[in-house]
């Protein structure tokens, strides 16, 4: 592992206090390098987390949790990005109690998510992210015209869009950064903009064979969210605006990426 690594491992596990996450989602935010780091930690975890999300679901817990001793059945054991803490039967998983009856009946009931459920929850990732970020995060960046058009074209290709600064521009904001990030295995592009006093707003990309949706809008806490679905992507914008403003720039995006 490189120096960074152990705090990249932190932030998967969701283990970063406030301050530490904020200053390592701008550093996310600024060098490629870093992100691309921050992928490849990620991405090597993301198939061991989606099948044992999968398999929490539909697992016969309390039968599983009888079996487990009582110091044991209080654990909670998070993974990274999850809403779920994985109770019991990661921790059976682990000290190898129950291994043959739960991983017989795991082949046997394993099943992947509904699409509507990974709908849901990256926009709650999302969220969750845009949350974190202040007027300092973003503001201080002013790149070049050459620098945004590759970064656009970069991420474009990545989630299979057509991105340029004119497609994405949107009134009052200032572009300052488009980069790569992933959800649950699938590419997920970020547009950073400002408004006039600093802001954050994003526009958020992902590749995820969803079905073709209108506009809708949604609050979450002090965020107004827009966001559709075409031609398999999903697509939103978020920021500390009045959902009217939220529906009136996914409208705009719409017509245009």
């Amino acid at each position: 592992m490189n120096g960074d690594d152990a705090e990249l491992v932190a932030l998967i596990d969701s283990e970063l206090d406030g301050d530490a996450k904020g200053r390592m989602l701008a550093r996310l935010a600024g060098d490629e390098e870093l992100r691309k780091r921050y992928e490849a930690l990620r991405d090597a975890g993301a198939p061991i987390a989606g099948s044992l999300e999968a398999l929490l679901r539909q697992a016969p817990v309390s039968r599983l949790r009888a079996g487990l001793p009582p110091e044991v059945a209080s654990r909670a054991v998070r993974w990274p990005f999850s809403g779920v803490a994985l109770r019991d039967l990661a921790a059976g998983f682990v000290l190898g109690l129950l291994a043959a009856g739960a991983m017989a009946w795991a082949a046997i009931n394993l099943a992947p998510r509904e699409e509507s459920e990974n709908y849901e929850n990256w926009r709650s990732a999302v969220a969750e992210y845009t949350d974190l970020y202040t007027k300092e995060t973003f503001s201080s960046q002013h790149p070049d015209p050459s620098l945004a058009e590759k970064e656009l074209a970069d991420v474009g290709e990545r989630v299979g869009a057509h991105l340029t600064p004119e497609s994405v521009a949107l009134p009052d904001l200032r572009f300052t950064v488009a980069f790569m990030l992933a959800y649950d295995g699938s590419p997920l592009g970020a547009i950073a903009y400002v408004d006039k006093d600093g802001a954050p707003v994003m526009f958020c990309i992902i590749a995820n064979g969803a079905s073709d949706a209108p506009v809708r809008t949604e609050r979450r806490s002090d965020l107004s969210v827009g966001w559709w679905s075409r031609g398999g992507r999903s697509h939103l914008v978020i920021g500390r605006m009045t959902e009217e403003h939220a529906a009136e720039l996914a409208r705009t995006l719409e017509s245009r990426v």
